[in-house]
């Protein structure tokens, strides 16, 4: 079970059926959807519609991404337009560009290592004494500074960037970028489940609340019906839309940011340094 099935399930003991019925089933009258059941329209009508994008809004996935082999159009002398296929994204979109960088994020390691004061020893290890310290660090302040990585790339299209530089970009580059969540939203770990459950019910409550409230005001005032504790439990709901908001900035993009590995990991090294 996904975390969108199981957010759908534990829905059903937050809300009664009678209302998530009325809300995704009965209100369609005689054109509702009988091949689809309450789960199946809440997913439909509330989850990929809303949710997912929200969340793409505020997280994803980053990933680098290798640039080898695609063709690029160059407009102009320093500027160059690349569209990168699915099949190198795991099917899914680019929310954002972070950068790209002309070699590979390995060789980049190793060149800091290396220039942070370790040279490498006549059987591959790493010889860090103080002396070659110092000497590695005063030859590195007459060196120059070598060009790694642009952040001057943006994303014009689906999937495809504009990258203007002054350095040309060789076949051998990676582009660094945040994708879209998958329909499934595979990248949320187990134990981050109960707070996509309590978005989802945020959602869902400020969804019926937006589709039944006026119809059950009007079928109280047209048809002189009596909704007593039906009609409580819809108007209990008009506050869902704030708590969602207050909810998806508070609480999902803290939640989001740290499903993601590769994110929450940049981040703690610029908190608290280190290389790895």
């Amino acid at each position: 079970m996904n975390v969108i099935q199981h957010a759908v399930s534990d829905l059903k003991f937050r809300i009664p059926r009678q209302i998530l019925e009325k809300a995704f089933v009965n209100r369609y009258g005689a054109w509702k959807p009988n091949y689809q059941g309450i789960d199946e329209l809440i997913i439909n009508n509330v989850i990929k519609p809303r949710v997912l994008t929200d969340c793409n809004l505020i997280g994803g996935t980053q990933a680098i991404i290798p640039l080898n082999g695609l063709p690029q159009d160059k407009p102009t002398e320093y500027t160059t337009v690349m569209h990168i296929p699915k099949d190198r994204t795991q099917g899914r979109s680019i929310n954002s560009v972070l950068n790209i960088s002309f070699i590979s994020p390995d060789a980049l390691s190793a060149w800091a290592g290396v220039n942070s004061g370790g040279t490498a020893g006549a059987y591959g290890g790493q010889e860090n004494t103080a002396l070659m310290g110092a000497a590695h660090g005063m030859m590195a302040a007459f060196d120059r500074i070598p060009m790694v990585s642009t952040a001057r790339v943006e994303l014009i299209a689906e999937n495809t960037i504009l990258a203007t530089d002054t350095i040309n970009l060789s076949s051998n580059c990676f582009l660094r970028c945040v994708l879209s969540n998958d329909e499934n939203f595979s990248n949320i770990p187990l134990r981050s489940y109960r707070y996509f459950c309590n978005l989802i019910e945020y959602a869902v409550k400020a969804y019926i609340y937006n589709a039944l409230v006026v119809e059950i005001d009007q079928g109280e005032l047209v048809g002189g019906q009596t909704l007593g504790i039906f009609k409580e439990i819809i108007q209990g709901y008009s506050e869902a839309e704030e708590n969602y908001q207050d909810y998806l900035k508070t609480v999902m993009q803290q939640v989001m940011l740290m499903s993601d590995n590769t994110s929450y990991h940049r981040f703690m090294k610029l908190v608290i340094g280190g290389n790895r």
